[in-house]
């Protein structure tokens, strides 16, 4: 299985398409996992040709066959305009399309609310001109409940893709396992833990089974807490109580 992740730095903090890729190979699969990534990326980025990803990126969609392209909706999308959010979804549905006629699927990554109390607002001056206009506060729970919000927006809009509730996931943790912190200190990029539960949930909704019996714990303790959190997630559909 080959597939291609177009994001920014909740996906390259950590390494998750490689740890993706240990996972399913510890899992007896064939994997080829690679990205295309930029900190602050948006979609809007990888449908321009003039842009660093979007140079890289088409070409490797147009010319090489993906199983999964993996699209992370930007966290510079917020409820307080929507000038990201019809930006963001126009380029996620011309992707599509491109995908599509390779034969290929797209998966929406949807991320989780930031733990700082804090949402900063961006306007789309063009598809990949964004702006910080202001900040406002935000708690981390109505941050993912908004993002999850917004996945399943996009989800209608591109089809009824799949997507991979790694939101859902960081809450879920935090309800049970409280000590296990899924947060980089920033509290915003995910730590080693959020990355390989983010990884879990992603191979739990591609292949639509238990990571449980799978060895690949990328040196954690928690590794086996961290698994039963995705199971429950993806498998059982835990939904979390957001404020």
């Amino acid at each position: 299985m080959r597939i291609l992740f177009l994001g920014n730095s909740l996906i390259f903090f950590n390494r998750l398409p490689e740890m993706l890729e240990q996972l399913m190979r510890a899992a007896g699969r064939a994997a080829e996992v690679h990205s295309v990534t930029k900190g602050s990326a948006t979609i809007s980025d990888f449908t321009d040709p003039e842009t660093a990803v979007g140079a890289k990126a088409l070409p490797l969609l147009s010319a090489e066959h993906w199983d999964y392209v993996i699209l992370e909706p930007s966290r510079r999308i917020t409820p307080f305009e929507a000038t990201v959010k019809e930006a963001e979804l126009a380029s996620a549905m011309k992707l599509r399309e491109i995908v599509l006629r390779a034969g290929g699927e797209v998966l929406l990554y949807s991320v989780w609310g930031n733990d700082n109390g804090a949402v900063h607002e961006f306007h789309a001056e063009t598809p990949i001109s964004v702006q910080r206009v202001a900040t406002h506060p935000m708690d981390r729970m109505a941050h993912t409940a908004f993002l999850q919000r917004t996945n399943a927006e996009f989800s209608a809009a591109l089809g009824g893709v799949p997507v991979a509730e790694a939101g859902y996931a960081f809450e879920n943790l935090l309800a049970a396992y409280p000590e296990l912190d899924p947060y980089h200190a920033d509290r915003r990029h995910p730590s080693p833990i959020g990355t390989y539960l983010t990884a879990c949930v992603i191979y739990e909704t591609i292949f639509a089974e238990s990571v449980k019996p799978i060895p690949f714990a990328a040196d954690l303790p928690e590794a086996e807490r961290l698994k039963e959190i995705a199971d429950a997630t993806v498998l059982g559909g835990r939904i979390p109580t957001l404020a």
